[in-house]
């Protein structure tokens, strides 16, 4: 019996077990960074919304439009107005104010998987994005 050849498969079954997680992580990393702009973009349109309509619901649909157009369904969205933790999308219509000079600050979290496979989503965490818009203090409230 000879032993020669046996450092090549050693080598390739070592580099093939150490490439594995650095390429699952490079892999996984294009739908959390998708998701990050999403619901960075989908905060700051929901408070720039409802800011001008001074209407929370209108800031709603907003982020229930940007989700949809990427293929997220509203169960793995969770929105939060100015100090409420995120909250699934029917229930998220509590907790600011519009007077003038004030705040609105919107918090969109949307699920996102670690790694997607064929087979369905392996593990996953929430990646969130915030965005503040004020009031103007010149603005007539009707």
């Amino acid at each position: 019996m000879s032993d020669r050849g046996h450092a090549a498969v050693e080598f390739a079954l070592a580099a093939g077990v150490m490439l594995l997680p650095v390429a699952l992580a490079v892999l996984a990393f294009g739908p959390w960074s998708e998701k990050r702009v999403m619901t960075e973009a989908a905060a700051a349109e929901a408070a720039r919304s409802a800011v001008i309509a001074l209407d929370l619901e209108m800031g709603r649909d907003i982020v229930a439009e940007i989700a949809l157009n990427h293929g997220v369904p509203e169960s793995e969205v969770r929105l939060g107005w100015c100090d409420a933790e995120p909250a699934p999308l029917d229930a998220a219509l509590a907790g600011c104010t519009f007077a003038r000079g004030a705040q609105v600050r919107a918090v969109v979290s949307v699920w996102t998987p670690l790694i997607a496979t064929p087979w369905g989503p392996v593990g996953g965490v929430w990646v969130t994005g915030e965005h503040v818009e004020p009031i103007d203090l010149y603005r007539s409230l009707e």
